[in-house]
């Protein structure tokens, strides 16, 4: 009977250590995953070049009549503007008229 409760008490103490083995604890160091952002170059949006021809006429009589002709072409955001200023000048007095054309 002794050898029973021997057997008994070592097959318990064996289960025992097996259960208290099992018991294993791991731990896990991760790094934060690593963001790669890419930069966009910046778009630089230039106005259309301009070109401006002036005209200076004289006539009349004795030329006291004077005529200055402006035209501008190229003025707008999309560079499809043109501005005419015609600016006269005579004996009544002087007189400048503007005229611009956008599509």
């Amino acid at each position: 009977m002794k050898f029973k409760i021997i057997t008994l008490a070592l097959a318990a103490t064996a289960f025992s250590s097996l259960a208290a083995s099992a018991q294993t604890t791991v731990i896990e160091e991760r790094r934060p995953g690593v963001v790669i952002e890419q930069r966009q170059t910046p778009v630089v949006v230039e106005q259309a070049p301009s070109t401006t021809v002036t005209t200076h006429e004289r006539g009349g009589f004795l030329g006291t009549e004077s005529r200055t002709t402006t035209t501008t072409t190229g003025t707008g955001p999309t560079g499809d503007c043109a501005t005419r200023t015609v600016h006269k000048e005579d004996l009544g007095g002087e007189k400048t008229v503007s005229r611009t054309d956008c599509p």
